[in-house]
């Protein structure tokens, strides 16, 4: 067994945990691979993805709930909120299912529904079955598709230390992002307010 397979199976369900709270589905397609190769049991590695995404979206709901009226009023808000708003008004709470598969529209549908002021437990309940069928859908892509991967890519063990690397040069390229993002969104309210 390599250094990579053992630091995965001692330390990764952990990291899995974190990653669906935060980005998700680019995990959860590495997570249907990882499972295809028996490094995780599925079943484990499926409600550890299913419960990452519920705190992540629990954690973005909360914040609609606190930041509610400072966001509104930043460009940013005002930008979003009308799109948000009619999807809601279109889909009621089904918005919740179908922003999780709109690229960049999950954690703003989270945030929405927060500063709507949904009860938390309605929140927390639908967005169970949400993260669990959600989990259930891309981990099972990702497992589908592995030996297709592996076609392609050759033996994953071959290149193991490359997709270390690639993964710690995509993280960064995230932190990167979403620091330039921020200090962009800051100087253009600083440009806005008197």
């Amino acid at each position: 067994m390599s250094e990579l397979e053992i630091l995965l199976r001692d330390y990764g369900l952990w990291a899995l945990f974190f990653a669906a709270a935060f980005e998700g589905d680019l995990t959860l397609l590495t997570t249907g691979v990882l499972i295809h190769l028996e490094i995780w049991p599925a079943p484990q590695a499926v409600a550890v993805a299913a419960g990452g995404g519920l705190a992540g979206d629990l954690f973005y709901f909360w914040l609609g709930h606190g930041t509610a009226r400072r966001w509104l009023t930043t460009a940013h808000g005002e930008r979003l909120r009308p799109r948000i708003q009619r999807a809601a008004e279109r889909f009621g709470l089904g918005s919740l299912f179908i922003a999780r598969y709109i690229y960049g529209a999950r954690v703003a549908t989270m945030f929405f529904w927060g500063m709507r002021r949904l009860p938390a437990w309605k929140f927390a309940l639908i967005d169970a079955v949400n993260c669990a069928q959600w989990a259930l859908v891309l981990t099972g892509l990702g497992y589908l598709f592995a030996g297709t991967f592996e076609h392609f890519v050759g033996d994953l063990r071959l290149v193991e230390h490359w997709l270390l690397v690639a993964l710690i040069v995509f993280g960064a390229l995230l932190a990167l992002r979403h620091f330039w993002a921020e200090r962009t969104r800051a100087l253009a309210e600083r440009e806005v307010r008197p």
